[in-house]
């Protein structure tokens, strides 16, 4: 069995079945064939398993045992044919014990194969959605073949997971409906006073670009970064106010008028501390949520603003957001803890910053990012980098709009959905350095 029990992995499949409808299982057990329709699959003999078929009558069990390789890399494939126009489900449970990091080296993947199909598709990672239970993986989510696609291989795979036990069960693929993703209104604006200004005008300023805004019925309106600080000379210490005070109470009003939600930032006081943070406006016009900046500059700090401590993503009834306030944006490891925490969109309220640094952080992660600045855009960042909407200095009328779909997936040549594959391709054993004090 190998070196600390040998990696071990058991499918359990369906019985045989004819047809590609819904509902029918392209997986299922072939006893016409060798090892019912799979293949046995490894890139190279060095990082083989070894493979084997167990059970008996319909249900069959495809047995991989890592044989104590470190860097063992192999499992069984097997190509169906598909139809043009279709969307598939492929599902399986694993149970694992031994592993490290079984989300990571337990793999379910479909590679889209036809005349038709480019060869810069990558192989889709399949999710393995929240809520499995302790020493379990879940494969689950719906797949949609690109244009051309005739045929799909599924692999199901181990990597680099010596010691390993994973027994997969009630692995399908079948006909299904598209998935169809859930719309959300974005809406981000642009002000800056012309010269000396006060809190309460600034807020008066902003909350009239949420009536502009709502026009457009958006699902949420990003405003900028130190609403109540900007061109009024105040120290951080007045330009704070409470979480409900008189910044929030105004455009609380206007979040209940449009039935949107409203992000804002805004210095915070707190005893004798005080925050650059953000707050987020229920449709409903209650506070439900707040974050406070991470990543201060030196001028923050000499200011007297204290660093907040905590990337939490908030649950609103289009998806899951994360918030970073400027400098954030500066840093790679803000944005990615809130995506790995499942944040679909990140909202940055911002005074500056860079906008090739900012569009990188929608790269890195495959997210949504909007930003609302004052010596940087307002932008509406695509999951590839790409700004669908923005508006600035002499450009638009300080209000910019788009209407994005999350869930989706966005396809880019030779990664695939790089959202799906991050989770699937991170090292973080090796991202100790990170930890680790400058020398």
């Amino acid at each position: 069995m190998g070196r600390g029990g040998a990696a071990l992995v058991c499918l359990a499949l369906l019985a045989p079945s004819e047809g590609r409808g819904a509902g029918v299982d392209l997986l299922a057990w072939d006893s016409s064939q060798s090892d019912g329709g799979w293949t046995r699959w490894s890139p190279r003999a060095a990082l083989g398993p070894a493979f084997s078929v167990v059970g008996e009558g319909s249900v069959k069990g495809l047995r991989i045992a890592g044989g104590g390789k470190r860097y063992v890399f192999g499992g069984w494939r097997r190509t169906v044919p598909i139809d043009a126009g279709r969307s598939y489900r492929l599902r399986a449970t694993a149970e694992a014990s031994g592993m490290a990091h079984p989300k990571r080296e337990v793999l379910c993947q479909v590679r889209w194969l036809g005349g038709g199909v480019a060869p810069d598709v990558a192989p889709e990672y399949v999710a393995d959605p929240p809520g499995a239970t302790a020493g379990s993986v879940r494969c689950d989510e719906v797949v949609t073949p690109p244009p051309g696609a005739t045929s799909a291989e599924v692999s199901l795979l181990i990597q680099w997971a010596p010691d390993a036990l994973v027994v997969f069960k009630d692995v399908s693929l079948s006909a299904t409906v598209a998935p169809v993703g859930r719309p959300v209104r974005i809406a981000t604006v642009y002000w800056r006073p012309n010269g000396p200004s006060t809190s309460a005008a600034n807020v008066l300023a902003f909350a009239g670009l949420v009536d502009r805004a709502a026009v457009h019925h958006p699902d949420i309106v990003l405003l900028s970064e130190a609403i109540t600080s900007i061109g009024t000379g105040l120290s951080v210490e007045h330009a704070g106010q409470a979480p409900q005070g008189p910044a929030f109470q105004a455009l609380s009003a206007k979040a209940r008028e449009h039935a949107t939600y409203i992000v804002y930032g805004a210095y915070e006081t707190d005893g004798d501390l005080a925050f650059n943070s953000a707050f987020v406006v229920g449709r409903d016009g209650t506070l439900i949520g707040r974050y406070r900046k991470v990543q201060l500059p030196v001028g923050e700090v000499e200011a007297g603003l204290s660093p907040g401590d905590v990337y939490a993503p908030l649950d609103l009834d289009f998806g899951r957001v994360g918030i970073l306030i400027c400098h954030d944006t500066a840093f790679d490891e803000p944005a990615r803890v809130l995506t790995l925490r499942g944040a679909e969109l990140l909202l940055a309220p911002a005074w500056g910053g860079d906008m090739t640094q900012i569009r990188a952080r929608a790269m890195d992660n495959g997210v949504w990012v909007v930003t609302a600045g004052y010596d940087v855009a307002s932008a509406i960042i695509d999951p590839a980098g790409e700004i669908r909407a923005q508006t600035w200095k002499g450009m638009g009328d300080g209000v910019a709009f788009h209407a994005a779909t999350l869930g989706g997936k966005t396809k880019r040549p030779w990664v695939g959905d790089w959202r799906s594959a991050v989770p699937k391709q991170r090292r973080p054993e090796t991202y100790g350095g990170l930890l680790e004090e400058p020398r």
